[in-house]
């Protein structure tokens, strides 16, 4: 495993957990990134529609235990699009990094999604490291409108 996608918090007695949020109707790409993401000690919660994912967030909200990033899969058949779920997301926690992640990326189109507010876009099938820095690249997003708040590490261990 490359040290580059080290995601590890800097005091795990006193950090925030750092929960990260997959939604996508494909239970092998929640699997997959579920235990990328666990392995590298954070908290990973699931979502299969775009509404499920709305009330996580929400319930993160009101819980106090906020989600610190999305990754959202922007085709999800017979529901609502990646792109309406971003709207969802952004009404609700305007703060939260939210990455893009479909295997039907064509040419221009990382620079509409983060024209549009996505933080970055992950090409399916991702692997370990793109998962890892695209993660860590929304986290330091975290990190930097954070103003005395909770912050990540997100250095190589």
């Amino acid at each position: 495993m490359s040290h580059s996608t080290q995601l590890h918090p800097r005091e795990f007695a006193t950090r925030a957990t750092v929960r990260v949020l997959i939604v996508d109707d494909e239970p092998h790409v929640l699997a997959v990134g579920k235990a990328v993401l666990e392995a590298h000690c954070l908290e990973t919660l699931a979502a299969r529609t775009g509404e499920e994912a709305l009330a996580i967030v929400r319930h993160g909200l009101q819980t106090g235990e906020r989600v610190t990033v999305v990754i959202l899969d922007l085709t999800m058949p017979g529901g609502a699009s990646g792109f309406e779920v971003l709207e969802w997301l952004r009404a609700c926690d305007p703060a939260l990094p939210v990455i893009a992640c479909s295997g039907y990326f064509q040419g221009d189109v990382r620079e509409l999604c983060q024209a549009i507010g996505f933080v970055d876009v992950l090409h399916k099938p991702f692997n370990l490291e793109t998962l890892g820095v695209s993660v860590r690249q929304a986290m330091a997003q975290v990190n930097d409108a954070a103003v005395g708040g909770t912050s990540y590490s997100l250095e190589a261990a």
